[in-house]
């Protein structure tokens, strides 16, 4: 899977977020890549500026076909004075442009909403603006309990706000438990002997709320949660959380949850960046401070692959030979306010100490900034202005995960002492 960037890497028709209920973004949240399809009303209502729907400034590339459906909402959709929804930004090359909205109920915009070229239908009624997803809460529901049924193949072992993942060192899928009282508060993941390609399904057992500020994620001995890294696509496709009885899910701070989630019987609130695919049954609201959706389809099971094409494997865009006439760069939209600096959450607690096993490759120590520069968009027209080449969201969110650098680091030098 591809590294974050600016360009469009792949096409992808699967549902990258999902609410079976309401949608809410509001506060500093900044965008949400892929296809979006909400179940109840969708209202954004941020403090000013833009949000991006479809694709983004800076994500997976993983995004539907220009012209496509980036926003189905089964209700109304909402947008705020002040605000510009921003679907499929800069997607020109043809032969359909912007990205589509369907829309079941009625379309209210105090502010503005651009498609790009896309079209808005609204009064649709729910099942013809949702379709073909208008099941889908069913098929997330079916697969949290196929899932959940699964034996344990990993050993898991929390010591104070760490917890690790020790695969069994066997091929095949990864599949470790854990209640949702012991993952509540963790904010420092590390996974242990993880095979080849294995993906990994993390499910969490009991129907507790969870709360969770991300903060530090290894993976195999590679720090992955930090924009430099370069397996921070492959991690984010591999994992997979299955909160398949919480009534609800809280991803806090503004740090970077790796991996899918999975909650269909939850609403969840989230100020944290998520990477992966977004499923929740109930209401889903994002109100952080620049934090962003990235989409990276877990490669464990067809029904969360991409589509079409086979699973896991997304297809490369082809390129069309320019149209005659060419529509007009869409205009830049307005910059949007300063987000403010997030708090810095807790402290976690040390990691548990590796058993005899130890991982081929030792952790590497965070860098409080990323090793190079994004390249500047080379097609497919202007960048999104939310998140594009976002150096101080990028350095925020390296702040934010360097306290917790030193979980990951204490690990490696025991390695190296031993």
């Amino acid at each position: 899977m591809p590294v974050l960037g600016h360009n469009p890497t792949f096409t992808d028709s699967g549902i990258a977020l999902f609410a079976g209920g309401d949608y809410t973004a509001k506060g500093g949240s900044a965008e949400a890549e892929g296809l979006l399809v909400v179940g109840g009303n969708a209202t954004f209502a941020k403090s000013g500026g833009v949000f991006n729907v479809g694709r983004v400034g800076m994500g997976s590339g993983i995004i539907p076909k220009s012209g496509d459906v980036m926003l189905a909402v089964g209700g109304d959709l909402s947008v705020d004075k002040g605000v510009t929804l921003d679907v499929g930004h800069g997607l020109t090359s043809g032969p359909k442009y912007g990205g589509s909205v369907r829309v079941g109920g009625k379309l209210d915009v105090k502010g503005q909403l651009e498609t790009n070229g896309g079209q808005s239908p609204d009064g649709l009624g729910k099942e013809a603006a949702l379709k073909p997803n208008a099941g889908f809460g069913a098929t997330i529901k079916k697969e949290s309990a196929s899932l959940g049924a699964l034996k344990a193949t990993g050993k898991t072992e929390k010591q104070g706000g760490s917890v690790t993942f020790k695969g069994s060192g066997q091929g095949g899928l990864q599949v470790f438990e854990i209640s949702a009282a012991d993952i509540n508060d963790v904010s420092t993941f590390t996974f242990e002997s993880i095979p080849g390609d294995s993906s990994v399904v993390v499910n969490v057992t009991g129907s507790q709320g969870v709360k969770i500020s991300p903060m530090a994620v290894g993976f195999n001995g590679d720090r992955v949660d930090v924009y430099s890294s370069s397996k921070f696509g492959e991690a984010a496709s591999r994992i997979l959380y299955n909160f398949e009885d919480s009534a609800s899910l809280t991803l806090g701070g503004g740090g970077n949850f790796m991996g899918s989630v999975l909650a269909p019987a939850a609403s969840a609130d989230i100020t944290a960046s998520t990477n992966g695919r977004l499923y929740v049954g109930g209401d889903l609201t994002t109100r952080g401070s620049g934090n962003e959706s990235h989409n990276y389809p877990w490669n464990g099971t067809p029904p969360f692959s991409c589509e079409p094409g086979e699973p896991g494997e997304p297809e490369k865009p082809e390129v069309p030979s320019t149209p005659t006439p060419t529509p007009s760069t869409p205009e830049e939209p307005g910059t949007p306010e300063e987000p403010e600096m997030p708090g810095t959450p807790e402290e976690p607690g040390t990691p548990s100490e590796p058993g005899e096993e130890t991982p081929s490759a030792e952790p590497s120590e965070p860098s409080a900034e990323p090793s190079q520069t994004p390249e500047e968009p080379k097609k497919e027209g202007d960048l999104a202005t939310t998140g594009a080449g976002s150096t101080m969201m990028i350095g925020v969110a390296a702040a934010l995960v360097l306290a917790a650098g030193g979980a990951i680091a204490f690990m490696a030098r025991r390695r190296r002492s031993a």
